[in-house]
Parts: structure tokens; sequence; C-alpha cells
């Protein structure tokens, strides 16, 4: 039987998962701990904070509604049980690896309700997700300059940002966690306060 210890050490079963283990601490912590770019970035960065700047770019950027904005915040989520894989090993990996990760992000989306925000505004968010990895290629990619990645292609980093800051050097991990923990509070209760006014869930606007 194939089991994950998650943060508070309960053994998280990954054929039969129980509902309260989706829990958005457990989520935070781990995100805070996974570095991108297989740990080969110029400093330590995470998910937590690639997740951050994915959803900051869209409050500057994009029309998204509050349902959009969490979306966006947890669309790497699933990671705290697929861990981070690098792009280009998904792609040698192949169907086995993307099946895996469609199964656990839909989960989250189930859990955390997001289903139909990121059915509508997936475009925006896949958007949002490149401009932040050119971005990130930009400020904390040794040698970025050297080879095109075809992902890349057209997308143009955020200009009124910079990853490699003595302040962003200096904050650790934990620094991270809270700062997911706070945004993902923040976008709830705006989306429940929301629902108390309407009494429905829908997500507004066109995701374009």
């Amino acid at each position: 039987m194939s089991f994950i210890v998650t943060a508070n050490g309960d053994e998280l079963v990954l054929r039969h998962p129980r509902p309260e283990q989706f829990g958005i601490f457990g989520i935070a912590w781990s995100l805070a701990q996974l570095n991108r770019f297989v740990g080969h970035a110029i400093r330590p960065y995470s998910v937590a904070e690639h997740s951050l700047l994915v959803v900051e770019i869209m409050e500057r950027e994009t029309q998204a509604d509050v349902h959009g904005l969490l979306a966006g915040l947890m669309h790497d989520a699933h990671e705290f049980i697929t861990n981070d894989v690098a792009g280009p090993a998904k792609e040698d990996i192949g169907p086995a690896w993307h099946a895996f990760e469609a199964r656990w992000e839909k989960q989250v989306q189930v859990h955390y309700a997001l289903l139909t925000a990121n059915a509508v505004w997936r475009q925006v968010i896949k958007a949002a997700d490149l401009r932040a990895l050119a971005t990130e290629r930009r400020d904390l990619v040794h040698d970025a300059q050297l080879t095109e990645w075809p992902v890349l292609a057209g997308v143009e980093p955020v200009d009124w940002i910079n990853l490699d800051t003595p302040e962003r050097r200096a904050a650790d991990w934990e620094f991270w966690r809270d700062r997911f923990l706070d945004k993902y509070h923040e976008l709830d209760y705006a989306r429940n306060a929301l629902f108390s006014r309407t009494g429905s869930v829908s997500t507004a606007g066109t995701g374009n």
C-alpha cells in the first residue's frame, strides 16, 4: 500500500485519500518547501512563491473574479501530492504521468469547489502561469539567455517585479507558507461573502 506522510503526521493513502487530508495548511506547508526548476534556480524558489506570483499577475493584468483568482492561486496545489516535476521530465515520462497528475488536480479542485472556476478561467490562468515562468527565467535561471524555451515563444516577463532581491533571498519557506495561507484565506473569505450575497457559486466573466 502506497502512502505519503503529510505535514501533520497523517498517512495519506494514494488510492484512498480522505477529504480531511486535503487541508490548506498541509498544502501550503508542502508547496512552500517544493523548489521549482528541480532546485537549480539561483536561490530557493518554491511553488508557493510561484503561485503567489501567478495570482498577482492575474490581479494586475486580467479581469479575473475572485473565483478565477482562487483557482489561479491553487493551480499547482495538487503538487502537495505529486511533487513539482519539471516539464521536460513530464514529457519524457509520458501519458502515465499526465494521468496521475490530472487525477490529483481534479480531486483538489473538487475538494475546494474550483472545477467551474478552473474551466472558465483556464486560459487566463495558463497565460499568467507562462508570464510567471518567463519572469522566473529572466530573474532566477542561470544563463537563461543561451537557449530559447519553446513554451515561452511570444511570452514576455512582467516588468513590475524583480524576483531576485535581498528581501526575497532572505525570506524563508515559512514566510512563503504564511503568505500563501494569507492569500488563500483572503480569497476564500471574499468568495464566501459573494456567495452569502448572491446565493450562487457561479463564476462571473468569460475567461477571456
